[in-house]
């Protein structure tokens, strides 16, 4: 016959504390890993296809922790930012197209150069695929 454990209804409260407290911290280690991860993946795949003229612009995507504050009842929360810390100006040019103008006034448009968005879904599916597996390995 096996054993069981018995657990007084005094120390009830205590074993579930501590079993909610290490599940949720090991939540929180599977989110961070995931979020580095899918990071990762986007900064890589940004820096591959990027629209290249001196290079640049490819060089200069990287990936941080913001702390972005979502109000009163939700406090602050860190999320994984992926951004180009140098020509951040060009990310939303290059991605949708803009006007251009020549010497003599004549308006035209660029060819939008979508590569934010390829890179952000390559990224969700990482975050996804590890959040899912990181999940079903945890051990209470």
């Amino acid at each position: 016959m096996a054993k069981s454990n018995v657990i007084s209804i005094d120390k009830l409260y205590d074993v579930i504390d501590i079993t909610l407290e290490d599940y949720a911290r090991g939540v929180d280690d599977v989110l961070s890993d995931a979020s580095i991860k899918a990071a990762k993946v986007a900064e890589s795949e940004l820096h591959q296809t990027s629209p290249k003229r001196t290079g640049e612009y490819r060089k200069s995507w990287t990936y941080d922790f913001k702390d972005i504050w979502k109000g009163k009842r939700n406090g602050y929360r860190t999320e994984m930012v992926v951004f180009n810390k140098d020509h951040y100006r060009l990310t939303h040019l290059l991605e949708k197209s803009h006007r251009i103008a020549n010497g003599s006034g004549v308006y035209g448009k660029s060819k939008a150069q979508p590569h934010i968005a390829p890179a952000q879904k390559t990224a969700e599916s990482k975050f996804m695929s590890v959040l899912q597996y990181g999940l079903e390995s945890i051990r209470v």
